[in-house]
């Protein structure tokens, strides 16, 4: 596989619905709890009122920052957090997605730009939103 030796990686948060296998994402310039709030916000304006029960790993980029605390605390009736326990991948449906993802767009890929890489990964990410039955499988031991 060619390369240029170097190794730029995509910051992606993604959430996946267990009802319906509805994806959101959004890109990110670094992962942190500045850009997860951000990441946040643009879900609970995409379901409209409708409460989020997000479950999410501990990894670092998921500790919102004070500003992010104080929304989330005033948007409790909006979404809620939930944890999973250290080490338990298997729990967490977007895993799989990423999982799918790789396959298809990213694994043994060149690109000679990352913009290129890029936009193979937002053509993903566009025919899993037309298409959620492609991402059922990710959903369907948790339903």
């Amino acid at each position: 596989m060619d390369t240029y030796g170097l190794r730029k990686t995509a910051h992606i948060f993604g959430a996946l619905a267990l009802e319906d296998a509805s994806f959101h994402y959004c890109f990110a310039p670094v992962f942190n709890g500045h850009t997860f709030h951000l990441f946040l916000m643009q879900l609970v304006e995409a379901y409209k009122g409708r409460k989020i029960f997000l479950i999410i790993d501990n990894g670092p980029c998921h500790w919102l920052d004070d500003e992010g605390k104080r929304w989330l605390g005033e948007n409790g009736q909006l979404i809620e957090l939930f944890r999973l326990p250290p080490y338990s991948p298997e729990f967490n449906a977007i895993e799989g997605v990423w999982k799918v993802t790789r396959k298809t767009t990213t694994h043994n890929r060149f690109y000679h730009a990352v913009e290129e890489r890029d936009g193979a990964l937002t053509a993903t990410f566009t025919t899993f939103q037309k298409s959620p039955e492609l991402l059922m499988p990710q959903v369907a031991r948790f339903q």
